[in-house]
């Protein structure tokens, strides 16, 4: 039979010699991180960078709608002034296309959970803009596409997507609720941070007659 105690004393200084070669190892490379993380800073540069696409839509009811495609470049270091700048050209948007009764929503679904979560946020701007800037802040939100609908206050949630299956992942969204023909005014935002930039990427759906002022308003975020 193996004598366990003698294992037990020669496991002891090997334990302590793997994690002397660990700490070494990694008091070796912690440099070689940082050079590559300040190297790939120093190639992107400091400046956000941006993109706007725009096209026409048809919903199925005939009707004719604008499609604003905004992507986001954003340093690390210019994060936060870029997050005011959002929430702050959003509710401007949100000012400008404004109804009386409007009503605002989101939906969005984690990959690990069977429902989607779909919620009113409420009729305020202040509401509106305080949940954007929780969605930004949030880490569990990183790659996850939150759709945010306009309704009139006439007009349920439930009505225009299911609130147990809606997935904005899936084929063909969130375009189709995008468009849905009770859906006032809409939008859809995504972000993702890749080595030293934030991925940021806004998609709205206005009417047409809106589109020229509302891409106005969104160039604050260039």
């Amino acid at each position: 039979m193996v004598d366990r105690s003698d294992l037990g004393q020669a496991a002891a200084p090997r334990g302590c010699v793997i994690t002397g070669l660990s700490a070494a190892v990694l008091a070796l490379l912690s440099p070689v991180v940082l050079g590559v993380r300040s190297w790939r800073a120093w190639r992107r540069g400091p400046d956000p960078r941006s993109a706007i696409e725009s096209a026409t839509l048809t919903t199925s009811a005939g009707k004719d709608l604008r499609r604003i495609d905004i992507a986001c470049d954003v340093p690390r270091a210019a994060e936060p002034g870029f997050h005011r700048r959002l929430t702050d050209a959003v509710i401007r948007v949100a000012e400008r296309l404004r109804d009386p009764d409007d009503v605002y929503h989101l939906a969005y679904r984690f990959p690990w959970e069977e429902a989607p979560v779909v919620r009113p946020v409420g009729p305020q701007l202040q509401e509106l803009g305080e949940r954007i800037s929780l969605i930004q802040s949030q880490g569990k939100m990183a790659n996850r596409t939150v759709v945010w609908l306009t309704l009139g206050r006439d007009r349920a949630l439930a009505e225009v997507l299911d609130p147990d299956t809606y997935d904005p992942e899936a084929t063909g969204e969130p375009d189709a609720l995008l468009t849905h023909p009770d859906v006032r005014w809409s939008m859809a935002t995504e972000w993702l941070r890749v080595g030293p930039s934030l991925k940021f990427r806004l998609i709205l759906v206005v009417p047409p007659e809106e589109a020229d002022r509302v891409t106005t308003l969104l160039a604050s975020l260039a």
